[in-house]
């Protein structure tokens, strides 16, 4: 059933695919189901254990602290047998990574069995070769089994800085050489001796060069984690009856999802909304439009109607993002582990009913040599837009908008030796209302969810100060379930320091679902030492701040679900009590009447009776 995937095809196949469950899978496969779940189990944790070693060993905040990472181990032909539960846009990226590792070797032509030795570690983050962008870097390590090239460990992390045009993000970029240092499956040690000339190549063509050759470190011993631990696993049990595990447990996953896909009725689902900008040309929106179709136990979702791709950097990679994030909401709308019992096992199988496409051309399939480096927030208005396409389809299933973007930002500057520091930072959104739940407030929505950073981490780390972190209390969607607040965070910087933005959404508002009402848009600012506030751009590129000058951060809170009336009069003034709707906005939004603090349920019924 599953095969490898051409990563190359944009269409969904033409055939077929009949009933099939997961008991039909083992019985085809010929394995005992609980051996194929001990094994699925111990393949879990060997991911687990990747991801575990490389937060742990780490250098820089963005892995330690964010997560901003993923790791696992993967068959020689490209296919994903685990991951690591960490980042949702790591979820699926190294299938593009070890493509573009091959499709390199291929143009250069090189025999791949001679270019793969036992000992190598290759390093690889073009983003028109596979990567989801270039700041994220891969690490694979080939696993050798008496003498057989039998899998790859292989992991990816977001670091601080790849020598790009400004420090630490990018967004303003003439095309994909002013990214900084793009590496196309380079060896950092060969048949297990050290390239020395790549390694100083790296160090000095970064502004951190600490963090980033420990953080490479780190993901190298990652590796050799889940090397070693796969090499136990096929002492333990035998090579064939490992990869007739993973075979099965592939066979499996995708059985589970087709079988959830043949519950939407078939048909054409549309949702489409607008970007802030390419952070270039101010006030030129961009289209973006996710086309969703379901046909029996396939499902392809089509971003060719969106905008063309930018002259900016703000563009995605079509493999290693834009398909991933169609993979990734997919897999979470209809196989949501929360809600089931039996066991989901994260492999290559949860993708081959799902069908990506984007138009060569355009900001989901941008051609070389398009810079494509910014790419976190038009990921994150296409898996909203997703959800909203299919919200009338599978109603329960569904949320309202989210914040649906994320001010991604880079702090920068340099101590008195002219040495850099820099920060990367994820300040969080918010969820729209669920159909039996609030929105989640401040958590990073969607694909993105990486962790929050202790302020007291940032401030011992760097020369800047947290005035004020908190969540923001200007409202909400309405609605029967309320949108998520987003948060509010004000810091001063102690020295002069450069920024760069990664922002979207200050010019939209996150929708409403079945009567819901808008959630707020995001809002940055600069306030000067001397108090004069200026309003900035959602992106911004290189922006210079001045010591004692402060940033200003609100991000977007959800839209609402359903009538904002059939919302309990209690629920809303629990709110108020908590500072998250005023006495104007209960009565106005809710028809709740609150008066001197006090909940007028009399005056409440009679106004929501009018």
């Amino acid at each position: 059933m599953t095969t490898h995937p051409d990563h190359t095809d944009q269409t969904a196949p033409d055939d077929e695919h009949d009933e099939t469950t997961a008991a039909d899978v083992l019985r085809e496969r010929e394995i005992d189901p609980v051996t194929m779940q001990v094994i699925g189990g111990e393949l879990d944790t060997i991911a687990q254990e990747m991801g575990y070693k490389l937060i742990r060993s780490s250098y820089s905040s963005i892995i330690r602290e964010s997560e901003d990472m993923g790791a696992g181990i993967f068959t020689t032909d490209c296919r994903e047998l685990c991951e690591s539960d960490s980042t949702p846009m790591h979820v699926g990226s190294l299938i593009g990574y070890l493509d573009g590792m091959y499709k390199t070797f291929e143009e250069r032509g090189v025999d791949r069995e001679e270019i793969i030795n036992e000992g190598d570690v290759f390093i690889h983050n073009h983003p028109h070769y596979g990567a989801s962008h270039s700041p994220d870097i891969a690490v694979a390590v080939p696993i050798f089994y008496e003498g057989e090239h039998i899998a790859w460990a292989a992991n990816t992390a977001h670091h601080l800085d790849i020598g790009s045009a400004t420090p630490g993000l990018a967004i303003d970029l003439e095309d994909m050489y002013a990214e900084g240092s793009l590496f196309r499956a380079t060896k950092v040690y060969d048949q297990g001796e050290r390239v020395d000339g790549i390694w100083d190549f790296i160090e000095d063509n970064v502004r951190t060069p600490r963090e980033v050759i420990g953080d490479l470190q780190a993901q190298i011993s990652s590796c050799h984690v889940g090397e070693n631990r796969y090499l136990d696993l096929v002492e333990k049990y035998g090579l064939e009856e490992i990869q007739q595990a993973g075979e099965a447990l592939m066979d499996y996953a995708e059985a589970l999802l087709r079988n959830e896909i043949r519950t939407i009725p078939d048909g054409t689902y549309y949702a489409e909304d607008y970007l802030d900008d390419d952070g270039r040309n101010r006030g030129q929106r961009l289209k973006i439009a996710a086309e969703v179709t379901v046909d029996g136990s396939d499902i392809t979702v089509d971003m060719s109607k969106s905008a063309d791709q930018t002259p900016t950097g703000y563009n995605i990679p079509f493999h290693g993002s834009t398909d991933v994030c169609i993979y990734f909401t997919i897999r979470s709308l209809l196989m949501d582990t929360f809600v089931r019992d039996e066991y989901l096992p994260q492999n290559s199988g949860t993708f081959a009913p799902v069908h990506p496409k984007a138009r060569p051309g355009c900001m989901f399939n941008p051609t070389p040599p398009t810079s494509a480096f910014a790419r976190i927030n038009q990921v994150d208005k296409m898996s909203d837009l997703i959800i909203k396409a299919l919200a009338d389809a599978i109603p329960e299933k569904v949320c309202a908008g989210t914040c649906g973007q994320v001010y991604f930002v880079s702090y920068g500057g340099t101590n008195d030796d002219g040495e850099y520091w820099v920060y990367l930072e994820v300040n969080e959104g918010s969820y729209g209302g669920r159909p039996e739940a609030d929105g989640l407030d401040a958590v990073d929505a969607l694909v993105h969810n990486t962790k929050n950073r202790p302020v007291e981490d940032i401030e011992l780390s760097h020369p800047m100060r947290i005035e004020r972190y908190g969540l923001r209390e200007d409202g909400h969607g309405a609605g029967r379930t309320r949108g998520g607040h987003g948060i509010v965070r004000e810091s001063q910087f102690l020295t002069d320091a450069v920024m760069t933005m990664e922002g979207d959404g200050n010019t939209y508002r996150p929708h409403g679902l079945f009567g819901g009402g808008e959630g707020t848009h995001g809002d940055l600012k600069h306030i000067k030492a001397d108090g004069e506030v200026l309003d900035l751009h959602s992106k911004e590129s290189g922006y210079k701040f001045e010591a004692n000058d402060r940033v200003l951060i609100k991000t977007a809170s959800g839209g609402g679900y359903g009538d904002p009336y059939e919302r309990p009069a209690d629920a809303v003034y629990e709110d108020y009590l908590d500072g998250l709707v005023s006495e104007t906005d209960a009565r106005k939004e809710y028809g709740v009447v609150i008066e001197d603090g006090t909940l007028d349920t009399a005056a409440t019924d009679e106004l929501r009776n009018e």
